[in-house]
């Protein structure tokens, strides 16, 4: 097997372990029976099951941030644009489940120095947020809510879907997050630009 096959597959069953006993109940003896490697293999990836953790959330979150770039080059204007940013990051946290679980509860079990680097990361998802927001507030359509509660909330709305979405449900997770975008949007704009745009969209069907 090839090194990179390996650290994928150590990645990929510790993903697993981490996902059905959380982190502190998967040991590393349990990811190295899970592989089918010897313990030293496993150091030779990675210097400590820390990193491993590190590895899942930092991978996640790189995931996150492509989809949500690619929301903002492919789409010039900012209603649109949030409404697929919102779109997509709740698409992923059901492409991504496992991951996204991982990510959402166990990042407080990192040494301090790793933390710091997962809330770099963190920083850069609010960010991207942030400016969408500020650039809505300039073309006053948003209703006098703070910028920063209106950023934080989007994030509320949004989290904790990967723990009560149902895969074969009543609804898909295309329609929880149009749903989600429309409870968002009556939220905080002035006007709900959606409910617009659905108006325009039947006035030309006529």
């Amino acid at each position: 097997m090839a090194r990179s096959d390996t650290k994928a597959l150590i990645i990929e069953k510790a993903t697993d372990l981490f996902y059905r006993h959380g982190y502190v109940k998967a040991s590393i003896r349990d990811i190295v029976k899970a592989v089918g490697i010897t313990n030293s293999t496993v150091y030779i990836h990675f210097r400590n099951k820390d990193e491993i953790l590190y590895t899942i959330i930092n991978e996640v979150g790189k995931a996150l941030l492509e989809e949500l770039r690619a929301a903002i080059r492919e789409n010039e204007d900012p209603v649109t644009c949030l409404r697929e940013m919102v779109f997509r990051q709740i698409c992923l946290m059901n492409d991504k489940k496992k991951e996204i679980k991982i990510y959402m509860e166990e990042q407080y079990q990192l040494p301090t120095s790793l933390r710091k680097e997962a809330l770099k990361q963190h920083r850069q998802i609010y960010d991207l947020y942030k400016n969408i927001i500020k650039k809505l507030a300039e073309r006053r359509l948003l209703r006098p809510i703070d910028e920063t509660v209106m950023t934080f909330s989007i994030f509320a709305m949004m989290n904790w879907s990967y723990r009560w979405f149902k895969e074969n449900g009543r609804l898909s997770i295309e329609e929880v997050a149009e749903d989600i975008i429309e409870i968002f949007f009556g939220g905080i704009f002035r006007e709900n630009p959606l409910n617009e745009r659905r108006f325009a969209k039947g006035q030309n069907a006529l």
